[in-house]
């Protein structure tokens, strides 16, 4: 399931590649295969990640890290109160010297909050957007 040294997407300092960074002995470790200690799961409760990271590292200080973390992500979240929109498109585009140049892009936003989109401040070229709201009227 592993790639070639040649597949690699990934830019290596000099004489080092994907085989520097590969560990084929390493045994996953999942939820299934882990013990939970009744004080694991006094202080995780129903956690996922508090029990999976306290049971897989033999320490509770790290699992209630990991559930502090993603209380305060989900925190944040809910204060900002929308995620970033998802925003597609060709990864490429091709601009020729004196000629304009047509790019399609899909923004979506799973909250249905209206997206403003702008080029960036100091762009020097000329733009022109041209616009079609396809939902969330």
């Amino acid at each position: 399931w592993q790639i070639k040294p040649e597949e690699s997407l990934f830019i290596y300092e000099p004489g080092l590649g994907p085989d520097n960074y590969s560990h084929p002995g390493h045994i996953p470790v999942f939820t299934s295969d882990l013990k939970i200690s009744a004080e694991v799961r006094s202080a995780c409760g129903d956690n996922t990640a508090c029990l999976f990271d306290a049971a897989a590292t033999n320490d509770t200080a790290i699992g209630l890290n990991s559930m502090m973390t993603g209380l305060m992500l989900e925190q944040e979240r809910n204060l900002v109160g929308n995620a970033p929109p998802n925003i597609t498109g060709d990864p490429r585009i091709v601009a020729f010297l004196g000629k304009p140049v047509l790019y399609t892009m899909v923004v979506n936003d799973a909250d249905e909050f209206n997206v403003t989109l702008s080029p960036m401040t100091g762009a020097q070229l000329p733009v022109t957007y041209t616009f079609t709201k396809t939902s969330h009227s």
